[in-house]
């Protein structure tokens, strides 16, 4: 954003090669009004007042939020939208006060005064050149009001005051007939000024203007007396009394008293590669909290950076230093205190004291040994400097408050391991580990781009890394020491050597393990014990619950540890009371517990959470799937689980733990638990189906069915067997799903078990319809309705009906279509099953869309859109989208239509659900030649059908070749094309399609047409 505001003059906005002038003063006086205060909320009571002093409109409120929106139309036609908020009871010009030349003026002229201070009058002087140009005219010229008058005097002192430092420098540097014009203008405009009446005699006195110099003490006195009915003031009598006496001139002026050298006690240190944006973060601050040297001192400016063990924090701090030494003139000091340091002992807090002002040129001799008045001396030191103070690897927010001086116009950068809260006027930056990119550009830097032209190589490095910079230079740093070695060479050693661990090290730091290990030992009993089992855990993230089984602890207990390892740095939050660890710091957690803890506590703390994931994995099954088919509640390990307040949420925790679950699942069936990992794969059957990674379920499901078949369990067996039939089928294994549903079958009626029996022909009806035997599907549909009848069973019933309604739809009876769906949306909203009805929302969709009702079509899709976001299903929201664009008109909305369909075919890519995938290119394929784009429909079609074969989808397969049978046709390859149709109107009429079937003969007839017009 390349904004900038001026007020020093008319109020005037800059950006994007434009220059707005506000023809409005009350625009003006909003701008004026925010970027005095830019970075700080301004309230709109304030607000009101200064727009119109104590006689505000009627209706003050509306006439505000006016020309806010005014002034913010104005912004965004700059390139700055968004940098005016609102903010509860006010607004905030998010703004660098730099970027508003009353604060850069400000800035720049507290630097000339400290500049000027020090004796550094040249560099003074520069600066005080450049903040006098930002001056062209009367500040907030033209607007009116009792606070713009009021601003155009503060304004106008703090140029004054500006104008006397410039004077004094040249003063100093006898330029004394050149300063007298100027000196005797401010004389006239400030009658009753004894500071500028004294640079002006000095001037005069100084060029040898005696009498000149005296006429102008004598023109003050008489105006003091006359309108003030005062005398001069000591300072200026003095002044004239050396002039009267003939004192040499130097005895006049005003000089700098002589100081002790600044101190600069920085390390040497890397080049900051990358963090670009935490630095500004921690420049801008320092230049805000620089150039505010009006406001009074309650608090100091405290920055501090934080993160976990060789995240690069006092390389960000160093760097921070160098780049804001300039507006500290006074000092910049570094203090490492040791607290992580391996080897060495914490600095205490009298040692860093004394080292601090030490560095500010106090001698040894006049420390006091009291630690009162040592943190007394501390404070007193840095009462008036302005310096830049580094404490480097702090313990905790209480050893930092030892340290902090009082209030005080310097600056206060803090590194810690630790979240550092409960300080006053403390701002954080919290250090991550770097992008791939700063990462990569680190390793080189640090081993040199020669050794490093293989990127894909580096690139595999600096992850194995963790992209943590400790370990990246390490790395860097044995690669640049052994001259023999290559990339290829390195990374093997990291991925097939003794461990990342003892690899990331250098000869003079040992390995990184070490960074790590000075933290964790620092930490109590209970926090090494939680730490030591996160490395066990069975995925990457880990919630409090889960870690309380695991640890066998409380769970308040369990919480208060993660918080505390959590601003320790030791853990991370990716996502609200979801835990991990950085990857390195995983692999020294496991490494620690393999060394520290027994095999059996191992062993126990792994059967405690597996025993965990099946309670909590069942518990939320039932909630999100109340109606599943299921056996008895699984043994139970008597442990809290997470409180679900309904089904959504249920279903987002299973989301959430879904790679922990699958591992323990895992881990259950590889370790002799396979009882365990039996009852896991069934509390994740329907979560796993309905999120699309069936892929990995059925393999569940497989061992699940081998398991009970093994135990002679024949009643979980057949659910094993239907949940590794539903789960094929979701993969399009249609085969192998067949064969399980009719083992399933069998046992359900060897066993006498109606309700498994029931299941099994709702999902063979399911099974055939994808298959496209739809007379197949419909014989199956209505042995099932027959057996829910005899039950009573509404939702069942409801459950038939659709299937039922969506066969006849595309055996082309849309009659007995519309009454079965409509019986089964009935039933589903008395059941209060608000997916199912979302559902048969979609297939009432898709009979209104055949028969030309594409208003009503288009509702019912607008509804279970609505339903289905609500509750964020990916593969049912895809679905509606297709059917949603098939609704609209191509090419008047083939954009729209196009965006729609590619979201949707992303979406089960990403699922692996190739059936829903061919139909929606099909889909994308009509929609292309509606638009007369023949090329690219011939090209979604042929893909289409291509992943229409592989699963075995017979419909989805006729449709896609009559889609790109005509294609082809409109391109002239009619040999093709027919051959194509006579395929399609095969596999219809084997399916029972017959209304798909005359479709086909009808192209097939006039494309024969065709080919007997055609040119021999």
């Amino acid at each position: 954003m390349d904004l900038r505001i001026r007020v020093l003059g008319p109020v005037e906005l800059h950006g994007n090669q434009q220059i707005d002038t506000l023809g409005s003063t009350r625009d003006g006086l909003i701008v004026g009004c925010l970027a005095l205060d830019a970075g700080r909320p301004v309230s709109t009571d304030s607000l009101i007042h200064r727009l119109w002093d104590d006689t505000p409109p009627a209706r003050p409120l509306a006439n505000l939020y006016t020309y806010v929106a005014r002034v913010r139309r104005r912004l965004r036609d700059l390139g700055a939208e968004g940098c005016l908020v609102q903010r509860t009871h006010g607004y905030l010009l998010d703004l660098d006060p730099d970027r508003v030349d009353s604060h850069r003026f400000q800035h720049l002229v507290a630097q000339a005064r400290a500049l000027s201070d020090r004796g550094a009058d040249q560099q003074a002087l520069r600066l005080l050149g450049e903040a006098d140009a930002l001056w062209l005219g009367e500040p907030l010229a033209g607007l009116p009001g009792l606070w713009a008058e009021g601003v155009r005097g503060v304004l106008t002192e703090r140029r004054l005051a500006a104008q006397l430092i410039r004077a004094d420098i040249g003063l100093r540097e006898g330029h004394f007939a050149d300063l007298v014009p100027d000196l005797t203008a401010l004389a006239e405009e400030h009658r009753t000024d004894e500071a500028i009446a004294a640079r002006l005699m000095t001037a005069a006195y100084g060029c040898g203007r005696l009498t000149d110099a005296l006429r102008v003490y004598d023109t003050v006195r008489r105006r003091l007396a006359g309108e003030l009915g005062a005398d001069p003031g000591e300072a200026l009598a003095r002044l004239h009394h050396l002039i009267l006496n003939s004192a040499p001139v130097e005895a006049l002026l005003n000089r700098p008293e002589p100081t002790v050298p600044a101190p600069r006690t920085l390390p040497s240190h890397a080049e900051l590669v990358g963090r670009e944006a935490e630095l500004s973060t921690i420049v801008q601050h320092a230049t805000r909290a620089s150039a505010d040297t009006s406001a009074p001192r309650h608090i100091i400016a405290l920055q501090t950076v934080s993160g976990m063990a060789g995240v690069g924090k006092t390389v960000l701090a160093l760097n921070a230093a160098d780049r804001i030494a300039s507006l500290y003139p006074d000092g910049v000091v570094h203090l490492d205190l040791r607290t992580h340091a391996p080897g060495q002992q914490p600095l205490t807090v009298i040692s860093a004291l004394t080292s601090l002002i030490r560095a500010f040129g106090v001698p040894a001799s006049a420390l006091p040994g009291d630690p009162d008045a040592l943190t007394a001396l501390w404070r007193g030191l840095l009462d008036t400097r302005r310096a830049v103070v580094i404490l480097d690897d702090v313990r905790d927010a209480r050893q930092l408050r030892d340290l902090l001086p009082g209030p005080s116009p310097s600056l206060v950068l803090v590194t810690s391991r630790r979240r550092l809260t409960g300080l006053p006027g403390l701002r954080s930056v919290d250090l991550d580990v770097l992008p791939a990119a700063d990462a990569l550009a680190l390793f080189r830097s640090v081993a040199g781009h020669e050794r490093t032209r293989q990127t894909g190589e580096v690139a595999d490095i600096v992850r194995l890394a963790g992209f943590l910079p400790l370990g990246i230079e390490l790395l860097a740093g044995r690669l640049a020491s052994r001259p023999t070695w290559t990339t290829s060479h390195l990374l093997r050693r990291l991925t097939q050597g003794q461990g990342r661990l003892r690899e990331i090290r250098d000869g003079a730091r040992g390995n990184i393990a070490a960074a790590f290990d000075v933290s964790f030992r620092a930490l109590e009993s209970v926090e090494r014990k939680v730490f030591r089992f996160l490395g066990l855990r069975f995925g990457p993230t880990i919630d409090a619950y889960a870690v309380a089984a695991l640890t066998d602890l409380p769970l308040d207990t369990a919480e208060n540890v993660l918080e505390s390892l959590l601003e320790a740095h030791l853990i991370q939050e990716p996502s609200p009371e979801r835990y991990t660890l950085h990857d390195l710091l995983g692999e020294y957690a496991r490494a620690i517990a393999m060394s520290e803890e027994s095999n059996a506590a191992r062993e126990e703390a792994l059967s405690r959470l597996a025993e965990f994931c099946l309670q909590a994995a069942d518990a939320a099954d039932r909630l999100a799937y109340p109606r599943r088919l299921r056996t008895d509640r699984a043994h139970s390990a008597g442990r809290p689980v997470p409180p679900w307040g309904d089904a959504t949420a249920a279903r987002d925790w299973l989301a959430a733990e879904r790679i922990g679950l699958m591992a323990a699942e895992r881990h259950c069936r590889t370790t002799g638990h396979s009882r365990l990992a039996a009852l896991l794969a069934s509390a994740l059957a329907a979560f796993l189906d309905d999120d699309g990674h069936s892929a990995e379920g059925w393999r569940m499901h497989a061992a699940a069915t081998e398991h009970w078949r093994e135990s002679d369990d024949r009643h979980r067996e057949i659910h094993a067997l239907i949940d590794l039939g539903n789960a094929l089928t979701c993969c399009s294994r249609y085969e192998d799903a067949r064969t399980a549903y009719t083992r399933a079958l069998t046992a359900a009626e060897e066993t006498s078990d109606p309700e498994s029996g029931a299941e099994t022909l709702h999902q063979l009806g399911i099974l055939y319809w994808h298959l496209g035997d739809f007379r197949q599907a419909l014989a199956y549909q209505s042995r099932t309705l027959a057996l829910h009848a005899a039950t009573g069973d509404d939702w069942q019933l409801a459950r038939c009906r659709s299937n039922l309604g969506i066969t006849h739809l595309y055996l082309g009876d849309f009659t007995e279509s519309e009454k079965n769906l409509e019986a089964a949306l009935d039933g589903f909203r008395e059941a209060r099953d608000l997916r199912r009805y979302a559902r048969t929302l979609i297939n009432l969709s898709d009979l209104h869309l055949r028969t030309e009702r594409k208003d009503t079509a288009r509702e019912f899709l607008d509804e279970a859109l609505t339903i289905l976001t609500e509750m964020r299903i990916p593969a049912e929201i895809a679905g509606t989208q297709v059917n949603l664009a098939n609704t609209m008109e191509s090419p008047r909305d083939l954009t729209k239509m196009l965006d729609l369909y590619q979201d949707s075919l992303t979406t089960f890519r990403r699922l692996g659900d190739r059936r829903n995938a061919a139909e929606t290119l099909y889909a994308m394929g009509s929609a292309l030649h509606a638009a007369h784009r023949f090329t690219e429909a011939a090209d979604r079609h042929r893909h289409s059908l291509e992943l229409a074969r592989s699963v075995g989808a017979v419909h989805e397969t006729a449709q896609a070749l009559h889609a790109l049978a005509l294609a082809e046709q409109q391109l002239g390859q009619l040999d093709a094309a027919a051959d194509h149709l006579t395929e399609a109107i095969t596999l219809a009429e084997r399916t029972g399609a017959a209304h798909e079937a005359a479709e086909a003969r009808k192209s097939l007839t006039k494309l024969r047409r065709a080919q007997k017009e055609r040119p021999q």
